[in-house]
């Protein structure tokens, strides 16, 4: 536990280095920027989901004909078929396949960096998938809310990034513009965001995967974990039901489990929020 644990410290760092080399060496266009540093993400989710899992880049499509915008690692459940164009993209990519979504945005400073990748989030939450993991055990008399229902048949969606402003409301509260600003109800919002090496913001909402027992009101969460961020995501990760049921839980469900330094919100932004549904 303590060996893994090191490990992923190691590995964050090795991420945030990774994203400020690629700066470097990445001169010619923002795009060369962009594809070295989804390398490094993608490096990372390859060790810690190896195959039959894969790695994927590019538009998700549902069988209901939406498509979603292009999004940058695109983690594929083992059943998803062979339909790859090269060794990292991928020609067709299909929701019902799709574990998670991940958008990598190293810096979340600007309003037009913010507001790209809500909209990329968006995307990806428009889609629907026919099947999923999550059983209504109305048999064994605990059947879940129809909002975990529905919300088990999207795709868990997430930003990444390594650097944001100082200030942490500021952030949350040009999310809360932007939600308001296009009346983009939780059903179309992220589940979290990572700002790694600092903290997760989490999307707590009724029937989503962060329902935590009544125990916290909608709204969006600071999880404070510092150096253990990026081992909070791998954790998350590998909770969120995936598109396919598995036999059994994952190998890393029982080896990390870890807590939040600390944990912050702001009424006022989760009451704007909560306006949005009615």
């Amino acid at each position: 536990m303590d060996n893994l644990i090191r490990l992923l410290k190691a590995e964050s760092k090795e991420i945030n280095h990774f994203f400020e080399k690629a700066s470097i060496e990445g001169q010619g266009t923002p795009q060369e920027v962009s594809d070295r540093r989804e390398i490094a993400l993608t490096k990372f989710l390859k060790k810690f989901f190896p195959f039959p899992y894969r790695i994927a880049k590019g538009n998700i499509r549902d069988s209901y004909g939406l498509s979603s915008m292009s999004i940058d690692c695109v983690l594929l459940n083992p059943s998803h078929p062979y339909t790859t164009s090269d060794e990292i993209n991928f020609s067709v990519i299909l929701a019902d396949g799709v574990d998670a979504a991940i958008e990598v945005k190293p810096k979340l400073n600007s309003d037009k960096e913010i507001e790209r990748s809500l909209n990329q989030i968006a995307s990806v939450k428009r889609l629907t998938r026919k099947r999923t993991s999550v059983l209504n055990l109305k048999v064994l008399g605990k059947q879940h809310s129809p909002e975990t229902l529905a919300n088990a048949k999207k795709i868990p969606s997430i930003i990444f990034a390594i650097e944001t402003y100082k200030n942490d409301k500021l952030l949350l509260e040009k999310i809360v513009d932007f939600y308001e600003k296009n009346q983009f109800k939780r059903d179309l919002q992220f589940d979290f965001i990572v700002i790694n090496g600092h903290y997760l913001i989490v999307n707590i909402r009724k029937g989503s995967y962060f329902e935590l027992n009544g125990k916290f009101d909608n709204g969006l969460y600071i999880y404070n974990y510092g150096e253990l961020t990026l081992t909070a995501f791998l954790m998350l990760l590998n909770k969120f039901p995936p598109s396919e049921m598995r036999n059994s839980s994952t190998v890393l469900e029982h080896y990390i489990d870890i807590k939040p330094e600390n944990t912050k919100t702001f009424n006022d932004l989760n009451n704007r929020l909560n306006l949005i549904e009615k």
